[in-house]
């Protein structure tokens, strides 16, 4: 359960699993200026809602008005009031049978407290809101919050109300993705295989054999002839 948004406490109801209509009703007021009037509260709401579709919603609350006493209420805006920020966001489906079907409304989940501004309708008589909220046949949820409630009046006639200061929607702590360190994967190198190149064995040269020449008989000297007579 959350916290709430101002001590010690804030109206809340739960959001169940069968056909519900409940009520909060404020007390009743009136516009003793004679000028516009703002209402101002905070609300936390986790109610079923499409998973799907953002602008559908199967349980929902809304902000309605009463000038007769409350035998009838009208939604905020249909009486003449305006939504400044923080308005509806969803529409109830019709298909569940939730009281509110085909109403916009407050629906899915708010991830916390959000401010809601609407100017209210200018009224001459004694007036009373009433927030609502409403499930279906199926599915259930946490639930809805209202809390630090708040009604100004603007003073004189035609004096618009000041701007409101946007209160920011707490945003959920973000868990950081793990950064994935990739160790590259080591393709081995193949170890190249030398080659033996062969050694040529010279294949020796033949020597030439000289075949010997024969020595020439030396051939005697002649005699010397005898001179005749």
């Amino acid at each position: 359960m959350p916290p709430v948004d101002t001590p010690p406490n804030a109206v809340s109801i739960d959001d169940p699993a069968v056909v519900s209509d409940k009520q909060l009703e404020s007390f009743e007021f009136g516009f003793f200026e004679g000028g516009p009037a703002r209402l101002t509260f905070r609300n936390n709401f986790n109610l079923e809602a499409s998973s799907e579709d953002p602008n559908l919603g199967y349980d929902g609350g809304v902000l309605e008005l009463t000038t007769d006493g409350g035998n009838t209420f009208q939604d905020i805006v249909d009486a003449g009031g305006r939504f400044i920020m923080g308005g509806y966001n969803r529409i109830i489906s019709t298909n569940r049978g939730s009281p509110i079907a085909g109403r916009r409304a407050w629906s899915g989940n708010s991830e916390g407290f959000v401010t809601t501004v609407v100017d209210l309708p200018v009224i001459q008589i004694p007036g009373r809101l009433r927030w609502r909220m409403a499930s279906d046949t199926s599915g259930s949820n946490e639930g809805w919050r209202v809390d630090t409630l708040d009604i100004t009046w603007c003073q004189g006639m035609g004096t618009p109300c000041p701007t409101p200061t946007i209160t920011p929607t707490p945003t959920p702590p973000i868990t950081p993705t793990p950064t994935v360190t990739v160790t590259p994967t080591v393709t081995p190198t193949a170890t190249p295989t030398s080659t033996v190149t062969p050694t040529m064995t010279p294949t020796p040269t033949p020597t030439a054999t000289t075949t010997p020449r024969a020595t020439p008989r030396q051939r005697p000297t002649p005699r010397a002839r005898p001179t005749p007579p």
